[in-house]
């Protein structure tokens, strides 16, 4: 069958664009290596429980947040039932060293009284900051109905780092961790990422912050369902090999059982440093190809996948984000295991136990020694998962006592990651948003090969969104797009 547009990935990326694509009269299909679309967003359910792997909260969904009218134009919103979070903190940072935990409530305004009750002296400093996210947050294409398109063409990716903007806290550390610890949620140090980055993630929080019940199962069959209505088309369990280019541009995708898949448009939602593989020799300039494959990727982790019988209101409605010692977030694995921060979130509660997903912070370094030929492992890989098994469930008990019961069910390593997510040296947030690198945007110069990803607009599930609208927009223009988006909001 002949299509319109193929779209590599069924990640949130590629869905969002493949219903916006269909809707505007295109006839889509969605090629997806896993069994089932979006494998990593919608979770797995082991021995009884069910754990998010890829979602876990997002922000802007409340009245007046830019990332609603999105969903509402998608149609999502009624399709999913939001679940507010705990409006007295939603995220909480617990600093071992000091014993300290600093919650932030939801809404500027309640941050900004909260912390300066506790920081009086600080309150000028406090309100600054916040006024400089909360302007901030939803500049961007189609969050903002005011935001030209162009100024997406020349991304900022320099000036101050995080780091650097909170050096103003540096006799209250305490704040620095409260101020950067959503950099655990989009992998780039604080010292390397750049102000818009921290502001497109941790200010959308800050506006609101809302769970879906049912977590990213649910998201992900609100997709399906919409994606059906609008006739698109799944080929799952198949890989792509080649994207196919003659001399007027893309004429479709070659899969790895031989396969041709004809297609005028070939939307590419991989990781960005995938892409050049896919090409014939000589597609695209040197210079380009090797922009893509050296783009700078982020950490990567382990995740533990536990339960708890004990203690889950220290979750509920809340994530902690634990730290030894006060100052900004690292994402690296400089440090031991049980001295490198983490984060905590619950999945949901059955079976009288509450599921339990911890990430830290790691290196593929740390499992390449245990790499082998495709997804094959050498020996000692299972020995080396108990260990860091039993050193996080150690670690966890230590720092959070209130969780009791504690049960592993399942490691996720580096090597994990790489495999199951296809990211370069497991990298859990794909290409990152560093300080001084340009990542690519949705069109390239080969006619009718375009991008989309959390990779080349912002991460997470708001930045995999607005990343499929500025691609879609490309392909059935951005004037007709934001006039649908205006209505919606």
């Amino acid at each position: 069958m002949r299509y319109d547009t193929i779209i590599i990935g069924a990640g949130l990326s590629g869905l969002t664009c493949a219903l916006l694509l269909a809707r505007h009269g295109r006839r889509v299909v969605v090629v997806e290596q896993h069994p089932v679309p979006a494998p990593v967003v919608r979770g797995f359910s082991r021995c009884g429980h069910y754990f998010d792997t890829g979602f876990h909260y997002a922000g802007g969904l409340g009245d007046g947040g830019g990332f609603a009218p999105l969903l509402r134009h998608l149609g999502l919103l009624d399709q999913l039932e939001l679940v507010p979070y705990a409006a007295d903190g939603f995220d909480c940072v617990r600093i071992i060293s000091t014993g300290e935990d600093i919650g932030l409530p939801v809404g500027y305004q309640a941050i900004a009284d909260n912390l300066s009750q506790r920081f009086p002296h600080l309150g000028s400093e406090i309100l600054s900051y916040l006024q400089d996210l909360e302007q901030g947050w939803s500049h961007f294409p189609y969050l903002s109905a005011d935001v030209p398109l162009n100024s997406f063409s020349t991304p900022m990716v320099h000036g101050e780092s995080l780091a650097e903007r909170l050096r103003i806290f540096s006799d209250h550390p305490e704040l620095q961790s409260l101020f950067s610890m959503h950099s655990l949620l989009y992998g780039v140090p604080a010292t390397q990422a750049p102000l818009s980055l921290n502001r497109q993630v941790a200010g959308s929080y800050y506006h609101s912050v809302h769970g879906v019940q049912g977590g990213g199962r649910a998201l992900i069959a609100g997709f399906l369902e919409l994606l059906e209505a609008a006739g698109v088309d799944f080929r799952c369990g198949q890989q792509v090999a080649a994207i196919n280019v003659a001399a007027a541009g893309v004429t479709g995708v070659t899969l790895a059982d031989g396969e041709q898949v004809v297609g005028k448009e070939v939307v590419a939602t991989c990781n960005p440093a995938m892409v050049p593989g896919l090409l014939p020799e000589g597609a695209v300039r040197p210079v380009y190809r090797k922009r893509l494959t050296g783009l700078k990727q982020t950490s990567s982790a382990f995740l533990l996948f536990a339960t708890v019988t004990g203690g889950a209101q220290l979750l509920t409605g809340r994530n902690l984000f634990v730290q030894q010692q006060p100052g900004v977030f690292a994402t690296g694995s400089t440090v031991a295991l049980e001295q490198r921060s983490m984060y905590l979130t619950l999945t949901e509660t059955a079976h009288g136990k509450s599921s339990l997903v911890a990430i830290i912070p790691a290196d593929f370094s740390e499992v390449s020694a245990y790499a082998d030929a495709g997804h094959g492992r050498k020996a000692g890989y299972a020995e080396f998962k108990q260990q860091v098994t039993e050193t996080l469930l150690n670690y966890i008990r230590m720092t959070c006592p209130e969780l009791t019961g504690l049960q592993a069910i399942s490691l996720a390593t580096p090597l994990t990651l790489r495999d199951y997510s296809v990211a370069p040296e497991g990298a859990i947030y794909g290409a990152g948003h560093f300080i001084g690198q340009y990542n690519p945007q949705a069109q390239t110069r080969i006619p009718g090969l375009l991008l989309s990803g959390q990779g080349t607009a912002a991460p997470g599930f708001l930045g995999g969104v607005v990343a499929a609208y500025l691609t879609a927009g490309s392909l059935v223009g951005h004037d007709l797009l934001l006039k649908e988006v205006r209505l919606c909001r």
